[in-house]
C-alpha cells in the first residue's frame, strides 16, 4: 500500500467516525520541515489529532519526530501510523476511543 492509498483510507475511516480534516500538507516543500501530514478535529469529542503517515517500511525524519514530540509535550494527541496499525487506528478514531500515543521507539526522545 502506498502512502497516498493509506492516507485516503485513514481519511475515510476518520470521516466515518465524525472527524473532520482540519489540515493536510499538500506540498511539504512549502511547509515547515517535519510538520505532521494531517490534523484531524472531532469537535463533539473535543479532540484534535496530529498524524504522521508512513508506509510499513517508511522512515521518519528527525524533523518529523521532533514535531511529534513537541506537539505531544504540549498536550496534543499525536500519532505515527502505518498500514500495519489499522486495528489501533480504528480504535483511536472512535470518538470515545483511546488517545493516540507515539510508538515506544519515539516516546523516549526528549523535545528541544
Amino acid at each position: 500500500m502506498t502512502e497516498e492509498q493509506f492516507r485516503r483510507r485513514v481519511r475515510q475511516l476518520a470521516a466515518m467516525r465524525g472527524w473532520s480534516l482540519a489540515y493536510h500538507t499538500h506540498n511539504s516543500r512549502r511547509s515547515d520541515a517535519g510538520w505532521p501530514d494531517e490534523v484531524y478535529g472531532h469537535p463533539a469529542a473535543s479532540r484534535t489529532l496530529f498524524v504522521e503517515l508512513k508506509t510499513d517500511t517508511g522512515r521518519i525524519r528527525p524533523a518529523q519526530e521532533e514535531w511529534l514530540h513537541h506537539l505531544a509535550a504540549c498536550g496534543f494527541e499525536v500519532a505515527l501510523w502505518r498500514p500495519r496499525d489499522l486495528a489501533q487506528i480504528v480504535a483511536t478514531l472512535a470518538p470515545d476511543g483511546p488517545r493516540a500515543t507515539l510508538p515506544g521507539t519515539l516516546r523516549t526522545r526528549k523535545t528541544t
